[in-house]
């Protein structure tokens, strides 16, 4: 999952177990920047809000609709299927918003963009950094149209080291599009309910 999806996830997650949105959000954000050990570094409820984004990132890896997903990739797509998995499930979330979430897709991102640039000075440089121009540019508002898909993805290549097709794989991914879309809207409901039923038991 990218930040579309944490950042619903983390308000899904939220509204069900009665836990602390800002925080949930913010690890929604920082889980990408934020490595190791959880030892207290940050506020109880940003580190809750980072557990929540790993275990998102573990059952989404772990899944079989993902698994046979990325079986469908070309070969040489594989090493770098997750990447694209998880930019081309924002799209699919996007495209499929009001089947999931009844608050406009275009006032969730602004309330989300507010959140996490409130508390933005507490954050590691980069998060700080992805966070301002994901909100100067309204990115994530944006992830239906397809051209935004391809260039987040050639942003990404550009930032991998080694050689990857990140740049250039728009095109196929497109064509699996409806396989992935079909896997996406079976995977999330699922994903919302274990997270909801192993987070409802985190301390308040």
């Amino acid at each position: 999952m990218n930040y579309l999806a944490h950042f619903l996830l983390a308000q899904e997650v939220s509204e069900h177990c009665n836990l602390d949105t800002h925080g949930l959000l913010v690890g929604g954000l920082l889980g990408d920047f934020v490595k190791g050990p959880l030892r207290g570094d940050y506020p109880s409820t940003w580190e809750t809000g980072i557990r929540l984004h790993r275990r998102i990132d573990a059952l989404t890896d772990s899944h079989p609709l993902v698994g046979h997903c990325l079986e469908s990739l070309p070969s040489g797509y594989r090493r770098f299927g997750g990447i694209m998995l998880d930019v081309c499930f924002d799209h699919c979330l996007s495209v499929n918003w009001q089947d999931f979430y009844s608050q406009e897709l275009s006032s969730f991102t602004a309330q989300s963009y507010q959140r996490l640039l409130a508390s933005s000075d507490d954050y590691p440089n980069a998060a700080k950094r992805q966070i301002r121009f994901l909100a100067e540019y309204d990115v994530l508002s944006k992830m239906d149209n397809w051209h935004n898909i391809e260039a987040m993805l050639g942003r990404i290549g550009q930032r991998v080291k080694r050689d990857n097709p990140l740049n250039h794989c728009g095109p196929e991914l497109a064509c699996l599009l409806p396989l992935i879309n079909q896997q996406f809207t079976a995977l999330y409901p699922q994903l919302v309910a274990q997270l909801c039923d192993e987070f409802a038991l985190t301390p308040h």
